[in-house]
């Protein structure tokens, strides 16, 4: 569906995207993290030509729109929606108006119009709003404007630029439930590009990881997860781990004794097995959960617990040795002092 092949884009001295090849199927949501500044939105922008290219090519259904005439490209675009951060909503037009716009620059007769907007507007629950303004509108809502107006003219691809950044926790969930809806109903290619891991784990089916202009990690989140060298499985996993209370971390201490803290990474079976039950019965040992937390990555459940252990130092790397054993992650936060809580 989408093909990227060698992408080359540079700013005055600023390598913006370095040799980039990207395959993104039919009708599958991809996500495109990475930190600010690493590339992801002016890649997003090459796949419709917004921003072209130094070199390299990009293939749309088949089609090489890069070196497409300027009318060619424009027809192109109308396969390609995108939304964006800010909505970029007209003040002076009703929600109707505003998702109509699309069809009436292409010159779409009224009537058509009018039948696919009455179409879109219970697909994102705004049957109610058709003649307010934006400046009626909640964040959500407006976001929700701006989603209609891109499937306006029935695109098969959706690019979403950071979508949900501006919107509160509950209002993204809700505007991630919409666009799993729309690629469940139409078949839609989505790309979305975010900072946010929790946002590409609730949503994608794949997705690639972004530094410096390149993509370093290209990967399901099944895959991901299974490496233990995955950029991506660290940044999951860093938003899944508990933060320690300060009364808890201001107790560690680097000097080593008999109450090591430690984390520890569970995936897959593991993650809802009996394991703390059953190695604290086979060595004897004393194991305090303190926080836990667990959650689904696609389709493998993953889990972290924070636990203290009664244990001294060779009973600490018999019970790690079990951990590897059993393909568990132990990561060591320090030692658990007598002002503990």
């Amino acid at each position: 569906m989408i093909e990227l092949s060698q992408l080359n884009k540079t700013f005055n001295d600023h390598v913006a995207l370095k040799n980039i090849d990207l395959f993104i199927q039919e009708s599958e949501i991809f996500g495109i993290i990475g930190k600010s500044g690493a590339g992801k939105s002016t890649l997003l922008r090459c796949i419709n030509l917004l921003e072209r290219p130094d070199s390299g090519e990009v293939i749309i259904d088949g089609e090489n729109i890069t070196h497409l005439s300027t009318r060619a490209l424009i027809k192109a675009r109308h396969k390609i929606a995108m939304i964006f951060q800010q909505f970029n909503l007209l003040n002076s037009k009703t929600v109707f108006d505003n998702i109509a716009l699309p069809m009436r620059i292409q010159g779409i007769d009224e009537t058509e119009i009018t039948k696919k907007v009455n179409e879109l507007l219970p697909l994102v629950e705004l049957v109610d709003k058709k003649n307010a303004y934006p400046a009626q509108l909640s964040g959500g809502q407006k976001q929700r404007v701006a989603i209609a107006r891109a499937l306006s003219c029935s695109p098969k691809i959706l690019l979403c630029d950071e979508a949900t950044s501006a919107l509160d926790p509950e209002t993204t969930d809700s505007i991630l439930a919409l666009l799993k809806k729309i690629n469940r109903l139409y078949g839609i290619t989505i790309v979305l590009i975010t900072h946010e891991m929790d946002v590409v784990k609730r949503i994608c089916h794949r997705l690639a990881v972004m530094d410096a202009g390149l993509i370093i990690e290209n990967s399901s989140l099944a895959s991901i997860i299974s490496r233990k060298d995955s950029i991506a499985r660290s940044l999951l996993y860093a938003q899944l781990s508990p933060e320690l209370p300060p009364c808890l971390s201001s107790s560690l201490s680097t000097t080593p004794n008999d109450k090591p803290l430690l984390r520890l990474f569970f995936e897959g079976h593991d993650a809802t097995g009996p394991f703390i039950s059953q190695i604290s019965r086979e060595l004897h040992i004393d194991i305090s959960i303190l926080l836990a937390n667990i959650d689904r990555f696609d389709s493998i459940t993953c889990g972290v617990l924070i636990i203290e252990l009664n244990a001294n130092k060779k009973l600490l790397e018999e019970f790690i040795k079990r951990c590897e054993k059993a393909n568990l992650t132990v990561e060591n936060l320090g030692y658990v002092t007598d002002n503990e809580l």
